[in-house]
Formats: structure tokens, C-alpha cells, sequence
């Protein structure tokens, strides 16, 4: 039976991306009234949906929000997993005097590239050779740095402004792009390492980390003239656990409890290379992923139910630590998208079949609708659909890929499919 814990208490939900439905209706569910504020109308916003109410104002009109929280007596404002959004929901909170898991500094602590990678250090967390941060990089500098070398902002995110320089030319060119993508106008400039991607995510819960899961990346290059990456597959747990906890795993609980969180989530990327981690950054907020869509049907526990208790109680209430599986009590799970070449959706044909008829995909998100016009390039952005799998094994979630790929297609209006997918056979390839 749900509980009224909630009760009397108005929360404020800012934008309509992944994981703001899931807010909305955990949080009515006990008996909180809650409110969407964004751009979208309602017909396009699941979240705007399932609200009490729900009103049109952009979650970067910071002001007119302000308004919004002090007209409808709002005790705590959320978001999904959009890094905008969530940085906002911070900011308006702060602003309006409301409670935050997180303040601005320890946002900036691991949003901000520069900041993140000195908690690193401080932390033993292994992460690749920095060699510049700062403005425009020295002309001396150039010449000297052993290529190849990433260059990116430290503030922004969705991988823009990110460049993989073999030479100074490169370098030179893509100095002024990186900057032009910095709020803050700073760059940094670090070891190029290629390897297996990978993210974890901790939940801190009453000061204590917890480790909760941790994925395998397989990437696809969309813009084939380009060599930045975007995530076509993540698939849980990691083929490097076990390395992963006994080589990286305490230092990386040190870095949680570090920042000093009583409640709150973060997670990590980095990469695996011949028996080696190293991690480049994270965020105190969920990944786009949203594991938690899976760990809580598997292990019982959900660090976004986490996230909205500490809101409206200041306190987290059920949340079990020692649930937490990364191991995933033997399943293989997986978040597996379409990827967009570009253009203007004509189509969408076979979808709601495909979902019907597996039941190992236990959700699905399509982010552009027919009519919609898609971006070209090599970034998050790109991603179209989404299908959350529970497989009871890697064998079977390929047979549940082949078979959407096989049967669900999206057509530009030339009629040709404007999708990449994952290959299935991957799955089996670090084996």
C-alpha cells in the first residue's frame, strides 16, 4: 500500500526528459501534489501528463520560475537526468531557499572538468594525463604535447565541443570551437586514451556510498568524417566488474564521501585499456541511461526515489544500501538505442509490434516523433529510440536486439532508413 508521506507537500518538476515522468508519478504516489514547468506543450510531454498541473515556462527562465515557486508555495523543485535541467533545478533552488541534494559547489566539483579532475587526484582515482588547463592554450605548448591528446571545455556537456587532435594543426583548430562551447571559457587538454568505455553509478544515502552499477559502452560514429562517439549500446553489469572493484571500486567510495553529500547520486565514465581504468568525468545526477529503470525491478532499490525523499522529506526514507547488486543478481540488462543519420522523420513503422512481442524490453522512449527534424552530427543528440532490456543472459538479449532490428524501421522522406543500430555480435566480442 502507498504511503501519504508526502502529503501536503508541492513539487516542482522542470522539464519533460528522461526520468521527470518517473519523478511525477513516484511522488503523487505518496501523496504529493506536483507541477511540470518547461517549453513543451502537454500533448508532448508525458510528464505534463501524468501532473497535477502543469504550466509553459522555459526551465532557463530562471526569473519567471522564481515567480512560479513563490506563486504556488513549491517546498522542492527536480528534474529529470537532462544536465541543463538539473543544473537549473539547482540554481532555482538555491535562489528560492529551497532544499537541494547538492549545492552549487559540489555541482561544480565534478561537473566542471578541471574541478573534477583534481578531486581525482586527491582521491587516487586513476584518470588520464592532463597537460593544459586554462584559456588559450600557450603557443609554446602546442609543439611539445605528445598527440595524439583530447581537447574539450570543462563545462560543457553532451560531448560538445570535444576534438581528438593527432597533430598541432588540429590542435590549433580546434582550440577556438572547444572555447566557443565554455560558459566558463576554459579548456583542458589531456591524454588521448582509447580502450572500453565504461560509467558507474554510486548512490550516497545518508552520507554513505553505495556502489550500484556499472555498464560497458559500445559506441557507434555517426558522421563518419568525424571520430567522436555516442553510446548506440549500454549493456550492465560490466565484463570488468570484478577488475573495476578491486582496482578503482574504494577509491572512488573515498571521492563520494569527498564531496560531502548526505544524499545524492553521481556517475562516472572512463575507460578500460589492458588491465587499467581511467576515469575522465561525471556528474552528480543520473545518467542518461537511467539505470534505475532496471535496478529496482532486479534489486528492490531506486536511486531516484532516493533523490525525491531527500527533497521533500530532507531525509532518506526505505532506501536500503545493502540491496545494491551491480552484479545485478546474474541478469544481463541493457539500454540499446537507433541513432540518427539526420533529417526529417517520415516514419516509424514497426515499433510498438516489436515491443509488444518482447517481453525482455521492459520500456522504450522515442525522442522524435514522426515530422520531427533530427540533427546530424556525433553527439547525444543524435539518439532516437531507446529500448530498456531485462535479459536473463548476453544470448538472449541478442536474439531481442536481432529481432527489433530486424523489424522496426525509421524512414526519412526519401523513404530510406535514417537509423543506426547495434550489432548484436558485439555483445560476445571482449568475451
Amino acid at each position: 500500500m502507498k504511503s501519504n508521506k508526502f502529503s501536503g507537500k508541492r513539487l516542482l518538476v522542470l522539464g519533460s526528459n528522461v526520468g521527470a515522468t518517473d519523478i511525477v508519478e513516484y511522488a503523487r504516489s505518496h501523496g504529493a501534489i506536483t507541477i511540470v514547468a518547461d517549453y513543451l506543450p502537454p500533448e508532448r510531454s508525458a510528464a505534463k501528463q501524468v501532473a497535477d498541473e502543469h504550466f509553459l515556462i522555459s526551465t532557463s527562465d530562471l526569473e519567471g520560475l522564481s515567480k512560479l515557486v513563490e506563486d504556488q508555495k513549491i517546498d522542492a523543485v527536480l528534474s529529470g537526468i537532462s544536465d541543463f535541467n538539473v543544473r537549473n533545478a539547482l540554481l532555482l533552488s538555491e535562489g528560492c531557499k529551497l532544499p537541494f541534494c547538492c549545492t552549487k559547489a559540489q555541482w561544480d566539483l565534478i561537473s566542471r572538468k578541471d574541478q573534477f579532475r583534481d578531486l581525482c587526484q586527491r582521491c587516487g582515482v586513476p584518470s588520464p594525463e592532463t597537460y593544459y588547463v586554462g584559456e588559450r592554450i600557450p603557443d609554446d605548448l602546442f609543439p611539445n604535447l605528445p598527440y595524439p591528446v583530447v581537447v574539450k571545455p570543462v563545462d560543457a556537456s553532451l560531448s560538445m565541443g570535444v576534438f581528438i587532435c593527432r597533430n598541432e594543426e588540429e590542435l590549433q583548430a580546434a582550440e577556438p570551437k572547444a572555447l566557443a562551447e565554455s560558459g566558463a571559457g576554459k579548456l583542458i587538454v589531456e591524454d588521448y586514451v582509447t580502450g572500453h568505455e565504461f560509467a558507474a553509478h554510486y548512490t550516497i544515502c545518508n552520507g554513505k556510498p553505495y556502489f550500484a552499477c556499472m555498464d560497458n559502452r559500445y559506441s557507434a560514429v555517426v558522421q563518419h568524417e568525424e571520430e567522436i562517439t555516442i553510446p548506440i549500446a549500454r549493456v550492465y553489469p560490466s565484463l570488468f566488474l570484478e577488475e573495476y572493484r578491486s582496482q578503482v571500486n574504494e577509491s572512488l567510495l573515498a571521492l563520494c564521501r569527498e564531496i560531502g553529500l548526505l544524499n545524492g547520486v553521481l556517475f562516472i565514465q572512463g575507460v578500460y585499456k589492458d588491465h587499467h581504468f581511467y576515469i575522465f568525468e561525471g556528474g552528480l545526477r543520473c545518467a542518461g541511461e537511467a539505470p534505475y529503470r532496471f535496478l529496482e525491478p532486479i534489486n528492490g532499490v531506486n536511486f531516484l526515489h532516493l533523490l525525491v525523499d531527500h527533497a521533500l522529506l530532507g531525509k532518506a526514507e526505505g532506501y536500503d544500501g545493502d540491496k545494491e547488486d551491480p552484479f545485478l543478481k546474474g541478469r544481463c540488462c541493457g539500454i540499446i538505442s537507433f541513432a540518427t543519420k539526420g533529417g526529417k522523420v517520415a516514419a516509424i513503422r514497426g515499433l510498438e509490434e516489436a515491443v509488444a512481442h518482447t517481453p525482455s524490453v521492459t520500456g522504450h522512449e522515442c525522442r522524435y516523433p514522426v515530422g520531427a527534424d533530427t540533427p546530424s552530427g556525433n553527439t547525444l543528440r543524435q539518439i532516437l529510440l531507446r529500448f530498456v532490456m531485462i535479459c536473463e543472459s548476453r544470448e538472449q538479449m541478442a536474439r531481442d536486439i536481432r529481432y527489433i532490428n530486424e523489424r522496426v524501421s525509421v524512414l526519412n522522406e526519401q523513404g530510406e532508413d535514417m537509423c543506426l543500430r547495434f550489432d548484436p555480435d558485439q555483445l560476445f566480442e571482449l568475451l
